[in-house]
């Protein structure tokens, strides 16, 4: 799975609650089995891991048919609101959790507690932050699907060369390590190489988990206010500033896109990503290392991706109790395992051994992960704040248009004005 957008909960906010799921009839029953309709973005290298799932599943038992649809995550954020106003939504579907807010606000799914009551699920082998992501006035209202935090890659070999023999411990230490790899040519940028990408769209959000380590952020964890504006975020956007504006460690108002091609490319010593990427840069033949995002000065943060499974409001009872199947099975112990040696990602489970997984080394390591959290979780507006707010300002800062102290007080406004 690759990036995701974050829905406009303005659209979501403004659809009614009255959803219905697709299905041979109302119920979904057809020939004595119940189907349920299954949309999700798997349309990476991880497509074919979820269609084996799913196979799997269908073939275990004869009272449900899961009927899945994997179309990019852009089209789904498109054609999923108008789907279910024309009640042609599916029964379930697979959506990242910084987009549960503007549809759980609006009614449209059903809370999913049968599944962890009786339904096979237990929480407590599960990831906490997508069980909480999910919860809303004391129910849950979605099911783990897949989650990871982003790890630090580094490659093997630039660190070799700059006498480097380790993974960085500490922030002040990747920041030491990215100006020891950086190698700034000005006459010809495509020969630059940069010590410690720092995309800032389009990826994991860096910028974030910066602030986060130093005591700053982009929201209180209560939600009640802006920290971009605190001596904290100023700190430390300035001090990352420097380094790309003085000492050339990552281009300015880079994607993640870009981000990961110059890492393939060898000409990176260090991004933050997710399991995702390991593919194409073993593809590309990087000899890399993981390792946790180190701590910063006040605590040891990384951006948590959860990808979430819902349940329609109007799902029948029939279809309610065959998703509760459903959930029980994708989340078992041998789906889970399966899962996290054929993508990297790290199983949800957390029963799982570490032993199940030495197949593949990126699933362990990224297991590994420490600090996980969610951005902007539970804010209606998170795409405004970050698409409006957040991102230009930080291009702003890198791009030499003004400095930390003059461009984040007023971005913490506007992000007030928007909480």
């Amino acid at each position: 799975m690759k990036r995701r957008s974050l829905l406009l909960a303005a659209a979501a906010t403004a659809l009614a609650p009255a959803v219905a799921a697709c299905g041979k009839d109302d119920s979904g029953q057809s020939g004595g089995k119940t189907t349920i309709t299954f949309w999700n973005g798997f349309t990476d290298a991880d497509r074919p891991v979820v269609e084996e799932i799913v196979r799997r599943f269908n073939s275990s038992q004869s009272e449900v048919v899961v009927d899945m649809t994997i179309q990019p995550w852009d089209t789904i954020n498109q054609s999923l609101l108008s789907a279910y106003a024309a009640k042609k939504g599916p029964t379930i579907v697979g959506l990242p959790a910084e987009q549960f807010t503007g549809y759980v606000t609006a009614g449209v799914w059903a809370d999913v507690e049968q599944a962890y009551s009786g339904g096979g699920l237990d929480p407590a082998t599960l990831p906490k932050a997508s069980i909480d992501a999910t919860t809303y006035k004391g129910k849950r209202y979605g099911v783990p699907m897949s989650a990871a935090a982003g790890m630090l890659y580094y490659n093997k070999a630039l660190f070799t060369k700059a006498g480097l023999t380790a993974a960085p411990t500490s922030m002040a230490q990747v920041g030491e390590y990215a100006v020891k790899l950086s190698n700034h040519s000005a006459g010809d940028e495509t020969k630059s190489q940069y010590g410690f990408l720092l995309p800032d769209h389009g990826a994991l959000p860096h910028w974030a988990v910066l602030w986060w380590a130093d005591g700053g952020g982009v929201v209180a964890e209560d939600n009640s206010r802006s920290l971009l504006g605190d001596p904290a975020s100023i700190a430390t956007a300035q001090y990352w500033t420097d380094l790309i504006a003085n000492k050339h460690i990552s281009p300015a108002g880079v994607s993640g896109v870009d981000a990961d091609n110059l890492f393939a490319a060898g000409r990176a010593g260090m991004v933050i990503n997710g399991p995702w990427s390991s593919g194409a840069f073993t593809k590309a033949g990087i000899d890399f290392g993981i390792a946790p995002v180190p701590p910063g000065s006040a605590t040891q943060a990384a951006a948590a991706i959860s990808v979430n499974m819902q349940l329609a409001a109007n799902a029948s009872d029939a279809q309610k109790e065959a998703a509760t199947k459903f959930f029980a099975f994708w989340n078992n112990t041998e789906s889970q395992t399966y899962w996290a040696v054929k993508t990297g990602y790290p199983p949800n489970r957390t029963d799982v051994p570490a032993s199940a997984l030495a197949e593949n080394p990126t699933s362990a390591g990224f297991s590994a992960a420490k600090g996980a959290r969610l951005y902007l979780a539970g804010l209606a507006k998170a795409s405004q704040i970050d698409t409006d707010v957040v991102v230009p300002t930080v291009q702003k800062m890198t791009q030499g248009k003004g400095t930390a102290a003059q461009l984040l007080p007023d971005a913490a406004k506007q992000i007030d004005a928007l909480l």
